[in-house]
């Protein structure tokens, strides 16, 4: 039966390896893909690790929620279960606390008197202390149970845990012959462990690539490691694990820039898992330090000495004590040429800020001659300041005498039109009243002549016609005179014209003053009113002024200016 077991698993392997030699080419030409993007990947990593405190809180948090249930928890059962889930979140960030939640595991099961789930805790801590280096401990563990009663996946487990010890101690000793005996059991183990595992598992997968690589099949190795990747998910602990081997079967073939994208990719998986327990980005630093980059080193095992002072392990720190040594070396020199440099620096510095100085003073001197020139043209400048005031003034002046003389000039060419206009119409009337007369002088019509000359009719008429072609002139003059005179009175108080055109008595004292005549005599004598009726008519509009009684007039005289002026 164990050999019908053992021929099926050949053939079942063979299987794998014709399929897996196909895919080979494939990942061939892929890798050297993500050798071109190393420098891309080292950019992620360096985000990463910028952001590493963000990821560690959100793991804190996902471990503090599994302890809220763990102490709440009264049911034994359940108290294991989830000692087992925080040993799970604990056994690659802090190896003390995964031992310390596994101890309470089997203290448990001893007081539940549960044998199948001591050896389960039995099997993990054993398991956590060989993979954190302390031998011994594993093996007492190891010792203490009865392989008889490990069945199903926990035996799978067994001979891994044991597989993998033994390697580890055969890879870290120094002695020739214990290596052998340690390599030996390590082999045995991982025949048993073959065959209780099915082929197509990942944990089968990762021994063949293992065993191939120490085996320097390594084209073999990496197909297995191809199908073993295929089959955990991206961005996981699992994935960083995967890359790490693949990291290392590139190293073993001379590969460097592969073996460092591999590193960058399983570094990068770690960091954002918060994973403590990792080699990845200590190797890759290494490589790096080999490369010239000290400060991306640096800040590679920095961070790295970091996790494992948290993962608490001996056994890291030995690995990685050279390491640090001799990147620590390399920042040294670096520093010791940059202070070299910094001193010829400074001495250079030291002569240009002679000069400097030197020109300074000068400088200084030049500044002082400028600021008196400066001054001396400030003077000057105030000189011609007061004049351009004075001109500005004399120019304001000048303007306002020029619009009012263009005012005048309107004015006077609208009435002298106007005026001999009008003359022309009463030489035309008065002839026509002396034909008039004449005609009935010849008529002897003496009674009507008395009575047409004694009428007043004649004189009104002339008198309005004349204040009709006053109202039209001046309002063709100044459109807006008798909205812009409201505006300067209260609104209760302002005029609204009865005819259009046609202005009334206070508007025309109001618009003779306007024209320059303001003494009352002689809009008196214009109006046919009294001088004193002028003066009341000019006191009572002024009261309901809305700006200054003395400043009204003046107001009055700036009416259409500006159209003046235009």
């Amino acid at each position: 039966m164990k050999k019908i077991l053992s021929l099926q698993n050949n053939h079942s392997e063979i299987i794998i390896m014709k399929k897996a030699l196909l895919l080979f080419f494939f990942v061939f030409i892929v890798l050297d893909c993500h050798a071109q993007n190393l420098d891309s990947m080292y950019q992620c990593l360096d985000r990463a690790i910028a952001n590493s405190s963000m990821y560690m809180a959100r793991k804190n948090k996902k471990i503090e929620k599994l302890k809220n249930e763990y102490l709440s928890t009264k049911d034994s059962i359940e108290k294991y279960n989830a000692g087992i889930r925080l040993y799970d979140e604990y056994h690659a960030l802090m190896n003390d606390s995964a031992i310390s939640y596994l101890n309470r595991c089997i203290q448990i099961a001893d007081h539940l008197h549960r044998e199948d789930l001591k050896l389960k805790a039995y099997v993990m801590i054993a398991h956590q202390f060989a993979v954190s280096g302390f031998y011994s401990e594993a093996q007492f563990y190891y010792h203490l149970m009865n392989k008889n009663q490990i069945k199903g996946g926990l035996l799978v487990d067994y001979y891994f845990g044991l597989c993998q010890l033994y390697g580890d101690m055969a890879f870290y000793t120094k002695d020739d012959k214990m290596k052998q005996i340690y390599f030996k059991e390590s082999d045995e183990y991982r025949i048993q462990l073959y065959k209780v595992l099915d082929p197509h598992t990942t944990l089968y997968l990762y021994q063949k690539s293992v065993q191939l690589c120490n085996e320097k099949r390594y084209k073999e190795s990496l197909s297995y490691n191809e199908m073993w990747m295929k089959k955990v998910k991206p961005g996981t602990h699992e994935y960083a694990i995967v890359a790490f081997f693949r990291s290392e079967i590139y190293k073993n073939m001379k590969n460097v820039s592969v073996q460092k994208y591999w590193l960058c990719e399983s570094a990068l998986c770690d960091i954002k898992c918060s994973v403590m327990d990792q080699s990845s980005l200590w190797s890759l630093a290494d490589l790096v330090n080999r490369d010239g980059d000290v400060e991306r080193s640096y800040r590679y095992i920095e961070y790295s000495w970091s996790c494992i002072s948290t993962f608490s392990t001996h056994m890291r720190g030995w690995l990685v004590s050279p390491i640090i040594t001799m990147i620590n070396n390399k920042y040294k020199e670096k520093l010791t040429t940059a202070n070299r440099s910094l001193s010829w620096m400074i001495g250079v510095v030291s002569i240009l800020s002679l000069i400097l100085l030197i020109l300074l003073v000068s400088v200084f001197r030049k500044e002082t001659q400028l600021k008196t020139a400066r001054n001396e043209l400030s003077d000057i400048n105030k000189q011609l300041e007061s004049l351009n005031n004075q001109l500005k003034e004399a120019n304001s002046e000048l303007s306002v005498v020029n619009r009012r003389l263009n005012e005048s000039n309107i004015v006077k060419d609208e009435y002298i039109g106007k005026f001999l206009s009008l003359c022309s119409e009463y030489i035309d009337k008065l002839d026509n009243y002396r034909i008039k007369v004449k005609r009935m002088v010849k008529c002897n019509q003496f009674k009507e002549i008395l009575s047409m000359v004694s009428s007043q009719s004649l004189k009104e008429d002339e008198i309005k016609e004349l204040f009709d072609n006053f109202d039209s002139v001046f309002l063709h003059l100044f459109p807006n005179f008798v909205s812009d005179f409201n505006s300067l009175l209260k609104e209760d108080c302002r005029i609204k014209l009865t005819e259009r055109n046609r202005l009334t008595t206070d508007l025309r004292i109001f618009a003779l003053i306007r024209l320059g005549i303001d003494e009352s005599s002689r809009i008196a004598d214009f109006l046919r009113y009294s001088p004193n009726s002028i003066y009341n008519y000019r006191a009572r509009i002024k009261k309901n002024a809305l700006c200054n009684r003395d400043d009204f007039e003046k107001r009055i005289k700036e009416i259409g200016m500006e159209i003046r002026n235009t």
